[in-house]
């Protein structure tokens, strides 16, 4: 460990590696939380969200008509799932980029409800499910030196 000069402490750099997309595959199944991101009115936004993977692709519900739906519906989004331990000075994050569309086939839905489905934590009706079609998939870790 190192000083800034001032009495402060500043770690060492830590190791970074690119996981093989497998494995970023792996964690991103592995979660349950994640976080979306995508151009709202007012510029970039990020919000979390409850997901599930599926044939690859990421699924989460969202209110009808509302400020995430519309939102996201524009354009390709981001999605984001981590797993840090700042005490250790390690941990792993994964990126997935897509397009977003909102699922309408009665099998696919018919699938997704349930146990399998994703189910919010807010309150309030979400019923309108949505598919980000992965089109990237990269994740990095990081190790202490």
């Amino acid at each position: 460990m190192s000083t800034d000069g001032h009495g402060g402490r500043w770690f060492e750099p830590a190791l970074l590696q690119d996981l093989p997309t497998e494995e970023c595959s792996d964690l991103l199944a592995a979660k349950s939380v994640g976080r979306l991101g995508f151009n709202g009115p007012d510029g970039p936004q990020v919000l979390p969200v409850n997901y599930v993977v599926r044939m690859g692709d990421i699924f989460f519900r969202t209110a009808a008509e509302g400020t995430l739906s519309r939102a996201i519906l524009a354009g390709r989004v981001a999605f984001e799932v981590d797993d840090i331990d700042e005490f250790m000075q390690r941990g792993w994050s994964v990126l997935a980029v897509g397009a977003a569309e909102v699922v309408d086939d009665p099998e696919l839905l018919a699938e997704l409800a349930g146990d399998q489905g994703p189910e919010p934590w807010a309150v309030g009706t979400r019923p309108q499910v949505v598919r980000i079609r992965t089109e990237r998939t990269t994740g990095r870790r990081v190790l202490p030196r």
